[in-house]
């Protein structure tokens, strides 16, 4: 019979091993040891055991990946030739053991069969070590794969492989973006061995310690609040005995705060404002996580489905970052873009209204881009000029007829010329006219101000008065 049995020799002290992988291992032949700098390969020399290691392979590749792959292949040709081989690795082969899992996918292909002897594993002394509870909360990551860290983590979080100074580095530069420089890493060495070694130091100078395969990195739970916390929150709010008005919001009448506080960020970008910003990013994200949640007590869908949703919407339209296409243009990936929007949606590229939810402001100024990109377009802002001018003759003329349904046509007309007329000059008419208004409200500020300190009613004051408050309120203004 064909088959690899996979042995945990445990952390590396001998009373570690468990009793069937210790007589498993004084009778093992042939006996492959991933590395030969465990320390039970020593108690293995002294009991007049006889194995071979791949200690070779990682001395030849840099690649250690290619590495695993090699040591799986020889282990299915030793199998193949010789039927049972005995595979022993350190710790748990089910914790971390990259090899172990090619050997799973590809040893029942050669008809061999695969047994694991389980062995402690590097998790259960580093939790005594650092008197951890499992219960609690403790994420394990390998630090060979750092993009599974997307976030701080509010758990407890274990860094496994952390052989080298190298990784370090690369360990600190990843959890950087995350934490504070100041925030407290604990390294631990030789967890559960007689030497073991415990040092907490600043996150920034993680990288200035010797490292070796026995090394493990520590970080405590990140205080505040996570998505998880906000989605919590909201349930509650929600539930039977929450807030009466939140219980009784719906899709329909929660419209209005969305578009509110969608100009609010817009407005705190505008001005500047960080903090202002970030405070208006959360209300924008209360808004998404609210109504998820009436989504999801409907049972229509939930929180966890639109952030789905959209990953799997970005990855499939940004096919030149995360596939083989290419679209080294801003241009090119706007086409991209289009292209594969318009295949999902089942129309032809092209020409395509809207959505009715927009502002009319916003909604005209992508009307004529996407009737531009078409080629419907002036050939120079000249052409807009003097379409704007027409239109203002019209307005003109329906004002002088006095026919209301005709003056507003007319100046509807009349505001979407102005639009293209943006478009050419490159300004979001949207944006524009909300800097206006926010400018007039600031200027009229200043003149309702000047009345009040006056002690006179605003009606006491003729136009050319209040004009000179006006004129004092663009002054200050400008400086």
């Amino acid at each position: 019979m064909r088959r690899i049995v996979i042995i945990g020799l445990g952390p590396g002290s001998p009373r570690h091993l468990t009793l069937e992988a210790g007589r498993t291992l004084l009778s093992a032949h042939p006996l492959y040891l991933r590395t030969g700098s465990h320390p039970m390969a020593r108690w293995l020399k002294r009991r007049g055991c006889r194995y071979k290691t791949f200690d070779p392979l990682y001395k030849r590749s840099r690649d250690i990946s290619q590495v695993y792959r090699s040591m799986a292949r020889r282990l299915i040709r030793a199998s193949l030739c010789c039927g049972t081989v005995y595979y022993a690795v350190p710790g748990s082969p089910l914790a971390g053991e990259a090899a172990v899992e090619i050997l799973r996918r590809m040893a029942p292909r050669y008809g061999i069969k695969i047994k694991i002897i389980a062995g402690l594993s590097f998790l259960e002394p580093a939790l005594q070590a650092l008197n951890l509870d499992l219960l609690d909360g403790v994420t394990v990551v390998d630090a060979l794969a750092l993009e599974q860290i997307k976030e701080a983590h509010r758990q407890h979080l274990l860094l496994a492989q952390v052989y080298s100074r190298t990784v370090a580095s690369r360990v600190k530069l990843k959890l950087l973006e995350l934490y504070p420089p100041h925030y407290p890493v604990t390294i631990l060495h030789k967890a559960g061995l007689a030497d073991e070694t415990i040092k907490t130091v600043p996150l920034y100078a993680l990288d200035r310690y010797p490292y070796d395969h026995y090394s493990l990195i520590y970080l405590p739970p990140l205080k505040g609040y996570s998505m998880g916390d906000l989605l919590g929150i909201m349930s509650r709010l929600r539930a039977a005995d929450g807030c009466p008005w939140d219980r009784q919001q719906t899709h329909h009448s929660l419209r209005q705060y969305l578009v509110e506080e969608a100009y609010e960020v817009v407005a705190a970008i505008e001005r500047q404002d960080d903090a202002a910003l970030e405070e208006e990013l959360g209300d924008v994200l209360l808004q998404v996580v609210f109504h998820c949640s009436i989504a999801a007590e409907e049972n229509r869908f939930n929180f966890n489905r639109v952030v789905h949703g959209i990953c799997t919407k970005l990855l499939r339209r940004h096919p030149h970052v995360f596939g083989e296409d290419s679209a080294p243009s801003v241009s090119q990936v706007m086409n991209l873009w289009e292209q594969i929007k318009s295949k999902e949606k089942g129309v032809k590229p092209g020409f395509r209204m809207p959505d009715s939810g927009l502002p009319a402001l916003l909604a005209a100024a992508k009307v004529q881009k996407r009737a531009a990109e078409m080629g419907f377009d002036w050939p120079s802002v000249e052409g807009a000029w003097d379409k704007l001018q027409e239109e203002i003759e019209e307005l003109q003329d329906a004002y002088r007829q006095g026919i209301s349904d005709k003056i507003e046509e007319e100046f509807g007309d009349f505001l979407f010329a102005a639009v293209n007329v943006a478009r050419f000059l490159k300004v979001n008419p949207e944006m524009a006219l909300g800097k206006a208004l926010r400018k007039f409200a600031s200027r009229f500020c200043y003149v309702l101000d000047q009345v009040e300190k006056s002690g006179r009613p605003v009606t006491a004051y003729a136009l050319e008065e209040l004009d000179r408050w006006w004129e004092e309120a663009k002054v200050k203004g400008k400086k």
